[in-house]
C-alpha cells in the first residue's frame, strides 16, 4: 500500500517503558497491511558519537555540552542517511527514539531545560508527523529494568527518571509546534501496543484524506 508521501512516527519515553517491543509491533502489524514500513532506533551504533553515547551509559556520563553534541552528530548521520531516504521513497519511518529523548533527558541536567534544546534540534532535523509518548510511573519502569536486564546504566536513576518523565509531559502540556498521542504504558504490553496500533492507525487515515 503506497502512502502520497511519507510519515515520520516517534516513539518516546523514559526507559523501560517497552518502547522497543511496541516498535517492532507496529513494524510488523503495519507490514501485514502491505504498508512500507523502515524502523530506526537512536542513538545508532553506526557512528563513533553514537558508540561514545552507549558507552557512556555504563561507564558514566560526560558533561552535558559534549553530551549533546554527540547526540546531535549521531542524529545527523541518521536523518541523512536513514530518515530522509526512507521518507523519500514515502515509507512509514518508525523511530525507536528522536529528539524529543533529547530534549528531556539532557534537559533533566539542564535545570529542566528543555525549551532550548528541543528548539535546536528542530532547527536542523524534519519534525516528526506524530510523537508518541508511552507513559509509565519511573517506579513501574525501574521494576521492569531490574527484570528485564543484569545492569541498569546511569540514565536510569528514579529521581532523574522521575524528572525526565515530567519534562515529557511538560512538552505535550507546552509545546505547540508537535503532534502528540499519550498512550497509558502501565496497562499489559499486549494492551499497550493495541491501543499504540489503534491510534497510529486513526493518524495514517487522517493523514491521507487530508494530503
Amino acid at each position: 500500500m503506497e502512502l502520497s508521501e511519507g510519515i515520520l512516527i516517534a516513539v518516546e519515553g523514559i526507559d523501560g517503558t517497552g518502547k522497543t517491543s511496541i516498535v517492532k509491533s507496529l513494524y510488523d502489524k503495519l507490514s501485514e497491511l502491505c504498508y512500507q514500513v523502515a524502523v530506526f532506533k537512536e542513538p545508532t551504533n553506526e557512528t563513533e558519537a553514537g558508540k561514545k553515547i552507549r558507552q557512556s551509559y555504563v561507564e558514566g556520563r560526560v558533561a552535558i555540552e559534549v553530551e549533546l553534541g554527540w547526540f546531535i552528530e549521531d542524529r545527523k548521520w541518521d536523518v541523512e542517511n536513514n530518515i530522509l531516504p526512507s521518507l523519500a521513497e514515502k515509507k512509514i519511518v518508525i523511530l525507536d527514539r528522536y529528539f524529543f529523548s533529547t530534549a528531556c533527558y539532557q534537559g533533566a541536567r539542564k535545570n529542566n531545560e528543555w525549551e532550548s534544546i528541543l528548539k535546536l534540534n528542530r532547527s536542523i532535523f524534519p519534525e516528526p508527523n506524530l510523537t508518541i509518548i508511552i507513559d509509565v510511573d519511573p517506579k513501574i519502569a525501574i521494576e521492569r529494568i531490574a527484570k528485564e536486564r543484569k545492569e541498569s546504566n546511569t540514565f536510569e536513576g528514579l529521581a532523574y527518571l522521575d524528572n525526565v518523565r515530567e519534562l515529557f509531559l511538560e512538552i505535550i502540556e507546552e509545546d505547540t509546534i508537535g503532534t502528540f498521542v499519550i498512550i497509558d504504558g502501565e496497562k499489559p504490553l499486549e494492551e499497550v501496543i493495541t491501543d499504540t496500533f489503534t491510534r497510529v492507525m486513526q493518524f495514517i487515515y487522517s493523514f491521507e484524506e487530508s494530503s
